[in-house]
């Protein structure tokens, strides 16, 4: 009777002995094969096998689980360090692979060749067999590798007409490294081959560029080494695409550009007196008045002075960019917004043009315009107003002084030139 009564107080105890064979150094995962096993116990220890059965499961559980958890832990750590470095080393990578193709000579050339070929190759090339015979007569002759002549034409197209509503000779100096613009005024009246004299701005419209090409080298002695063409559409999406250009009005060209159809879109006749940034409208309608004067010049004198300040304005808003800010640009004017410039100039001749223009580092435009002041007179010929040279000789004089940098009559160049900053 008393035995029964110990067990019946063991029993309603809350702890029970641990078996013989569960020491304290025992393996959990061992302990838990065997009791796995089926290792059978007095009817007394059923009860206990059960409760360190499920308790050793439950640890063995507890313990995967967070051995999982850490390996899991461990994993993603290592993984995401791995990312890092890996990142890491890609950046430092890249950074010196661009330091190797922008400051090195090779680098900037492999740069140059893959930008030029890629914005050439949305030019819409249009070739040129004058381009061979350009420079075998008169004194172009004396041309040399240093300077490049592009032939820079905004087309007036109305009516199904095509006449050059302007022409600027843009001259890179590979020696001095300088660049200059010459205006070649539209009135001026010049011997066509081919054709009667006429004025300038009808070559390109009886013969197309080589009959204008020649004209040029006939009455002027300068060789064209290419030419690009944009219409006055092309013209306002450039100017818009670099956000507008920066021209100072006087109170007579606000007031006329604001109650004319020279700006087209009347939301844009909102220009005031002073310095400001016009849109390509505006631009667009500011180049093509001569009915006002600038602060300086009157008439058509006024007008491509008006031309040549907005491309020197152009200038100041891409001359700090370098090729990969340039061909995004270029990306953006060919082919987002698909303007199309027309030129005979080939793809090696592009990318040559390219290199040299990004080693000049301009900070200043020179500009000329012929004819210049006292060598020319208005008349009317065949019921045209025209302007005609008073002295050929002397008009490609200064000119050629100009651009080839001869030092014969420099004094006449430097009085009849401007220099815009």
């Amino acid at each position: 009777m008393q035995k029964n009564n110990d067990n019946k107080n063991k029993n309603d105890q809350k702890w029970i002995e641990v078996p013989s064979f569960v020491n304290k150094g025992s393996d959990v995962n061992q302990l838990s094969g065997r009791l796995r096993k089926g290792i059978e116990y007095d009817d007394d220890s059923s009860a206990f096998v059960r409760e360190v059965n499920s308790s050793l499961a439950k640890q063995v559980s507890d313990f995967e689980d967070k051995t999982s958890s850490r390996d899991k832990r461990y994993k993603k750590k290592h993984k995401r360090s791995k990312v890092i470095k890996i990142t890491i080393f890609s950046l430092l990578s890249i950074t010196a692979l661009c330091c190797l193709l922008m400051f090195t000579n090779t680098g900037r050339k492999l740069i140059i060749g893959v930008v030029g070929k890629y914005i050439y190759n949305n030019l819409d090339y249009q070739g040129s067999d004058s381009q061979e015979t350009n420079g075998t007569s008169g004194t172009a002759d004396e041309a040399t590798d240093k300077i490049v002549n592009i032939l820079l034409i905004g087309i007036e197209e109305i009516k199904d007409a095509q006449n050059t509503d302007s022409m600027i000779i843009a001259t890179m100096n590979t020696e001095d490294h300088s660049l200059k613009l010459t205006s070649l005024m539209r009135d001026l009246y010049v011997h066509i081959p081919g054709h009667d004299d006429n004025r300038l701005n009808a070559a390109y419209s009886k013969g197309g560029i080589e009959t204008l090409y020649d004209t040029i080298e006939l009455n002027f002695g300068i060789t064209i080494d290419g030419y690009c063409i944009v219409n006055f559409d092309a013209f306002q999406q450039i100017v818009d695409l670099i956000h507008g250009v920066e021209v100072t009005l006087t109170a007579e060209e606000a007031e006329y550009l604001n109650t004319t159809n020279y700006i087209s879109d009347p939301a844009n006749r909102t220009v005031v007196e002073g310095t400001q940034v016009l849109n390509g409208n505006q631009a667009l309608g500011y180049c093509r008045v001569r009915k006002r004067p600038t602060a300086t010049e009157s008439n058509d004198f006024g007008r491509t002075q008006r031309q040549r300040l907005v491309l020197d304005a152009i200038y100041d808003k891409v001359k700090n960019k370098n090729v990969i800010e340039l061909a995004l640009l270029m990306n953006k004017i060919l082919t987002d917004k698909g303007i199309p410039i027309e030129t005979d100039i080939t793809q090696d001749e592009f990318n040559r043009y390219l290199e040299e223009a990004m080693n000049l580092k301009v900070k200043e435009l020179e500009t000329l315009r012929i004819p210049t002041d006292d060598n020319y007179e208005n008349v009317i010929i065949n019921k045209k107003d025209v302007l005609q040279p008073l002295d050929w000789d002397i008009t490609r004089e200064v000119i050629h002084s100009f651009i080839y940098g001869d030092t014969s009559d420099t004094e006449s160049a430097t009085t009849n030139s401007e220099t815009t900053e």
